[in-house]
């Protein structure tokens, strides 16, 4: 293993039976991150404050029906939030992730401000988006409004997004990737793979994309503290975390 960099795997709510296999890889697995989907019960956060591993949680995205910065989904943005609000008492997890998603900055903004739990790591995203629209926060310049607004806003670090990003901007990468290191540091990175031709989000399992993993980690081993890494790869859910673990393994070895 290496001593500064945390390994998580992704679940959302509706795959809580994954949890004993991670308990049983934990000398791999450091953390969960965990999608609160919009139909999450009470029965659920009860699970969440009963794990024996550091979390952290995700809100859904527009897939999902929830868009902060979209007027036609605020309805179903309001409702989430104060779902939120009055169901998560007494949970501590190590950051709570947003998407910027599209939209109106001034509104995704206002509606991030009522949610009452913390801290709130807000995502960078790709440039184009896979339902063919354009997505705020990809790059600094378009992070700072949500960063001068909201009171202790912390970041994730979506290298796969970055990546999309850079190539969208013909931009190197990894100078790409230092940009957004200068602004902020990120409470927490999330990795997976993709083609440096094609900036639409993949989500390819590390051993199949053409990234330079070996850079990427050498990236993050010079970052002075301790890194949470998430890994997005794809999976076969008919066999429980099997993928997961195997692109952390080729990551471990790069």
């Amino acid at each position: 293993m290496i001593n500064n960099i945390k390994l998580g795997v992704k679940i959302s709510t509706k795959n809580f039976n994954f949890i004993p296999e991670i308990y049983a890889n934990r000398k791999t697995i450091d953390f969960l991150e965990i999608i609160l989907m919009s139909d999450f019960t009470a029965r659920d956060i009860e699970i969440i404050k009963n794990l024996d591993l550091p979390y952290c949680l995700h809100l859904p995205n527009a897939f999902h029906g929830i868009d902060f910065g979209d007027i036609s989904k605020n309805t179903k943005n309001l409702d989430y939030i104060k779902k939120i609000n009055n169901l998560s008492d007494n949970l501590n997890p190590l950051c709570i992730i947003i998407h910027p998603e599209t939209g109106d900055i001034d509104l995704s903004i206002e509606n991030m401000k009522k949610i009452r739990l913390e801290p709130l790591a807000l995502e960078n995203m790709p440039y184009k988006s896979l339902l063919d629209n354009d997505l705020l926060g990809f790059d600094v310049e378009s992070l700072k409004s949500y960063f001068n607004q909201i009171p202790n806003l912390e970041f994730c670090l979506d290298i796969n997004h970055a990546i999309k990003a850079a190539v969208s901007k013909k931009k190197d990468y990894i100078e790409f990737l230092n940009e957004f290191l200068n602004f902020r540091r990120p409470i927490i990175f999330h990795i997976a793979g993709g083609n440096v031709s094609i900036e639409i989000d993949e989500h390819l399992p590390l051993y199949e994309c053409n990234y330079d993993i070996a850079m990427i980690k050498d990236f993050i081993l010079n970052l002075d503290d301790i890194v949470y890494l998430t890994f997005e790869t794809p999976r076969d859910y008919n066999k429980g975390i099997e993928d997961d673990l195997r692109n952390m393994e080729y990551f471990l070895d790069s």
